[in-house]
């Protein structure tokens, strides 16, 4: 639970805010207009940012033991999210948005003990003072600029950085630094709780309140991951971890200065405006960046104990053959295709439209999951092993928070306390889930049926009564990354028995459970007698296990 807690908790609490605040959107005039470098045509909310930090802010007072670094690196943080939220109200000009950033940095350099102090070669090299601080500056700074102008296509700029922060996850790990990897998992939690509503088409934008948090966090993090003189992890890793959004920023800025114009003047020259621009649609392109992401990612972590110098070798053969090929692609006029909408036909996809017309697809799904989620939930029950006292108090007081909640409200709408409540429980499922060798044979094929129907119902109502067809969205390429990859990698995260899976299977059940709350203002009574028999069949089966 020590790095699965922190993720689990930043992920439930943003996803729980995020509703709330779009509700406060429009009278806080945090929306986004569209424009002519816009590819949204109609305002969105853009309060991503600040539901992020509430996530990470809670995850990281109820689960990380916090250390001074930490909590003045958070204070850091902070000033970022108020100077990015002012600057999605009032559109700051750029000058001000860099003292807020260097504001930000001086803090964790002066009293959150970040500093670039060492290079890697053979040895561990130290750095004098004059160079160590303003290297340090320039990183920092460069890489909070860097996220907040990749921030240019639905779920561009969370996908990577959530890529970027898992690379960085297993660094820390790896180099011996619990705290820094838990404050990492809870920002990376947070953003995959994010990307819910930021897959395109995005009903929600981060806004540079979270894009600018984003950048710094990582930058932050990545150095701490690296700079311990106790870890053997290379130095200059940071540097190929964020490869991608160091080529576009510069590059960006170099085309802007060439043609005479200010460095920070807006354009669509990014890499991602130029995948567009060579025929791919708007998930495509997301996809295409997620997969380079993904391969340095994979890079990265398996040249952890090489020299800065080949480090530096392969992040400059990754800069020209990136250059390469947009230049010769761009020059030769090569398109992916000609455009023009995509036309479904075929038996099956009038099937499936004459299903969606009737609304049957839409009650059937409705129906599994539910069907899917509760069979889960018993088998866990019935197969758990003892709890530990610390769960045991959760299962009470979460309990004791629904009986009185339903108490009160009784038929009104479940409350946001409610469904945060239902995410913790699910939660706490998955891990005693994780704990245990099912006994019974026949129990463990059951549960995995429950969960792959609740999986197949879930990506039914997302993909087809959302309009989107069979499509995979950038989202579903980063769970299953996260959940099969990742936690594969030798010596990766130290999670309870079948964590890979376990993580899978928590991705699921909280894609279910948000497809029930989507329906559950007219099912309220409902849901709560469920999440309650759920709890109390949790706390029975603690008392008369032995």
């Amino acid at each position: 639970m020590q790095y699965l807690l922190p993720f689990v908790l930043a992920m439930a609490v943003t996803m729980a805010g995020l509703p709330v605040f779009v509700r406060f959107a429009n009278k806080w005039l945090l929306v986004d207009q569209p424009g002519a470098r816009k590819v949204h045509s109609s305002p969105i909310p853009r309060v991503g940012g600040l539901a992020m930090a509430g996530g990470v802010f809670v995850a990281a007072a109820a689960t990380i033991h916090l250390q001074t670094e930490d909590r003045w690196f958070l204070v850091a943080a902070g000033v970022l999210i108020l100077f990015g939220a002012l600057d999605d109200r009032f559109d700051l000009d750029y000058r001000i948005k860099l003292i807020g950033q260097i504001v930000a940095v001086g803090i964790v350099m002066t009293l959150g003990d970040v500093q670039i102090r060492t290079i890697t070669l053979d040895d561990r090299i130290a750095l004098p003072s004059w160079i160590s601080a303003p290297l340090t500056a320039f990183f920092l700074v460069g890489v909070t600029n860097a996220i907040n102008l990749a921030d240019g296509l639905d779920g561009l700029a969370g996908g990577t950085t959530f890529l970027c922060l898992c690379g960085i996850a297993l660094l820390s790990y790896a180099g011996g630094q619990g705290t820094s990897t838990a404050a990492t998992l809870a920002f990376a939690g947070a953003v995959l709780g994010f990307l819910r509503f930021n897959t395109y088409p995005a009903s929600v934008f981060m806004g540079d309140a979270g894009s600018q948090l984003l950048g710094f966090a990582t930058g932050v993090l990545s150095v701490r991951a690296t700079q311990s003189l106790s870890s053997p992890i290379s130095t200059a890793l940071p540097v190929l971890l964020l490869a991608l959004p160091i080529l576009d920023t510069t590059s960006v800025m170099v085309q802007r200065i060439s043609e005479g114009r200010s460095p920070f003047s807006a354009d669509r020259n990014h890499i991602h405006h130029k995948l567009l621009g060579l025929g791919l649609y708007h998930h495509e392109a997301v996809m295409v960046i997620y997969v380079i992401q993904a391969a340095l990612f994979v890079t990265a972590y398996f040249m952890r104990y090489e020299s800065d110098i080949l480090i530096l070798g392969v992040v400059t053969a990754f800069f020209v053959g990136a250059i390469t090929v947009v230049q010769v692609a761009t020059r030769t006029g090569w398109r992916l295709r000609a455009g023009g909408p995509r036309i479904r036909a075929g038996r099956i996809w009038r099937f499936v439209n004459e299903l969606r017309q009737t609304e049957m697809l839409s009650r059937i799904s409705y129906l599994a999951i539910a069907v899917a989620l509760g069979t889960y939930a018993a088998l866990i029950i019935v197969d758990a092993v003892s709890l530990s006292w610390d769960i045991h108090v959760m299962v009470i007081a979460l309990l004791a928070a629904v009986v009185v909640i339903a108490g009160i409200m009784r038929v009104a709408p479940l409350s946001l306390i409610e469904k945060g409540v239902l995410y913790v429980t699910a939660t706490v499922l998955v891990y005693l889930d994780a704990l245990v060798l099912h006994s019974n044979r026949i129990v463990s094929v059951v549960s995995w049926v429950a969960i792959s129907a609740a999986a197949v119902a879930a990506a039914i109502r997302l993909r087809l009564l959302n309009d989107r067809g069979f499509e995979v969205t950038p989202l579903d390429i980063l769970v299953v990354f996260m959940a099969l990859v990742v936690p594969n990698l030798p010596g990766s995260l130290g999670l309870p028995h079948g964590g890979a899976l376990a993580i899978a299977k928590l991705v699921v059940v909280f894609y279910a459970i948000e497809m029930l709350l989507n329906r559950s203002e007219e099912k309220a009574v409902w849901v709560r007698i469920a999440t309650a028999s759920v709890l109390a069949g949790l706390m029975v089966r603690s008392f008369v296990t032995p």
